[in-house]
């Protein structure tokens, strides 16, 4: 059976991104290319691999199988074309890259700054927001992302993880001998409607584990953790925030972290991208990352 690279390698991208010009934009190509190549995939093959219709286009079981036996083999192919390709060069272009507003600034910038001393001729566009962003669609190399990845189209790497501490203003005077004593304290809210919360914290672990649910108030809601960390430092409630917030309001002296033992576990924060063919800047940048991995600061810093 002669079947042409090619064609398979546009299969892969049609199946991955679930759409005909999604793949065509990914690979350089006019959608009419990429739907000639399906056709002569499957003349070649001389088996149905994907159902079309207006919306999207869904693999065939025999494409599914078809596509989870080739899909490594074209992916460290490409890779290994690019790699020989980049070897005698230095890196240079410039990579996209999205982050929530907060992470970014706390996390991600000053390794950034570290990142272009050390490859000069790379540059950054750095989108920095809240909002979900289309890697595909915006044409976004990597993103950093806090929560789980559900999207089977993308590759989400573990970075690190920031579970949630309790912190509030020395000015606050905060003055608990158990923690839920803290539920008649005013409280800065996170993304909630209303002027209540059910917070629900733990600590230990094992057969140690204890779990608390405490019901909050306040009278000022926020979507930005940053946000959170200046009004709890300006005396308007206590905070449940990520550890690094907590922790850099404490070295400066204006938070305090509150029965540090008790925290809200939180989902990792991955490096999410599209596609396992990355140009060589983007891989630089996502070891680099890696590399520079923050870990999570215990309770007491």
């Amino acid at each position: 059976m002669d079947v042409d690279r090619d064609n398979i390698a546009t299969f892969v991208e049609v199946i991955r991104r679930e759409s005909l010009a999604a793949a065509a934009r990914h690979l350089g190509i006019p959608k009419s290319t990429v739907s000639r190549r399906l056709t002569r995939l499957e003349e070649q093959l001389a088996t149905k691999v994907v159902h079309r219709d207006a919306r999207r286009v869904t693999p065939t079981p025999e494409g599914i199988r078809f596509y989870d036996s080739v899909v490594d083999a074209i992916d460290a192919l490409d890779s290994a074309v690019a790699g020989l390709a980049q070897s005698t060069t230095e890196p240079r272009g410039t990579v996209r890259l999205t982050a929530p507003s907060d992470l970014g600034r706390m996390l991600v910038i000053p390794l950034l700054v570290e990142f272009l001393a050390r490859y000069p001729d790379i540059s950054l566009d750095l989108v920095l927001t809240n909002r979900f962003v289309d890697l595909v669609q915006e044409r976004v190399d990597l993103a950093i992302r806090a929560g789980r990845v559900t999207d089977q189209n993308l590759i989400a790497r573990k970075w690190i993880r920031s579970d949630f501490r309790l912190a509030a203003s020395p000015e606050l005077e905060i003055d608990c001998s158990d923690i839920t004593e803290l539920e008649s304290y005013p409280f800065v809210l996170y993304r909630k409607r209303g002027q209540t919360q059910v917070l629900r914290l733990e600590r230990g672990s094992g057969d140690q584990l204890e779990t608390v649910e405490l019901t909050v108030s306040g009278r000022v809601n926020v979507d930005d953790y940053g946000a959170m960390l200046e009004l709890v430092a300006a005396g308007q409630g206590v905070g449940l925030m990520p550890e690094q917030h907590a922790a850099e309001g404490e070295k400066t002296g204006r938070l305090m972290r509150i029965f540090p033992e008790w925290v809200l576990p939180s989902e990792p924060v991955h490096l999410v991208y599209s596609t396992r063919q990355l140009p060589e800047r983007v891989r630089l940048l996502i070891d680099f990352l890696e590399s520079a991995r923050v870990d999570e600061p215990g309770p007491n810093g």
